[in-house]
């Protein structure tokens, strides 16, 4: 049962103690109660307001006890390693982009026009180490990006 539905419970429980605690003391002719109505109501009151604490006091414990539950902590993702070994020739194009990964290395060689691009999309991603280890010859590029700051052609 939920925490909040004991505290239904208990305050239904009290309310109806309260009510039959009322009853009872207008209901019987005990001889040491008031005989006027209005002193004998007033009894009432204070007898059922008694007994209705007294129930409330028990299942108030019973309600509050249970702390709710704690919120498990979030998980760590595993670390994940993006390697990628490439050649680019003519106009070829290598391109490595880190996404999830927390540590990137990328070894290329490009000739002719190819091109090497390597984005690590920044630290805040998450990036511990962004690597890369090209070699160009003739028209070839070589392009790294590793902050938001260089984004990087297209970006």
């Amino acid at each position: 049962m939920s925490r909040a539905m004991r505290w239904v419970v208990a305050g239904v429980a009290a309310l109806v103690t309260f009510g039959i605690g009322v009853a009872v003391v207008r209901a019987l002719p005990w001889g040491w109660l008031p005989r006027e109505d209005g002193a004998r109501l007033d009894t009432a009151l204070g007898f059922g307001a008694l007994a209705g604490a007294a129930v409330l006091a028990g299942l108030g414990w019973w309600a509050g006890r249970e702390r709710p539950p704690t919120p498990a902590p979030a998980p760590v993702p595993p670390a994940r390693t993006l390697v990628q070994t490439a050649t680019a020739s003519d106009d070829g194009e290598v391109r490595q982009s880190g996404g999830a990964a927390t540590h990137l290395e990328q070894h290329a060689e490009a000739s002719d026009s190819g091109q090497i691009l390597q984005s690590g999309r920044g630290t805040d991603a998450g990036h511990e180490r962004v690597e890369q280890r090209a070699k160009a010859t003739g028209r070839g590029r070589v392009e790294q990006s590793g902050d938001d700051d260089h984004p990087g052609p297209g970006a």
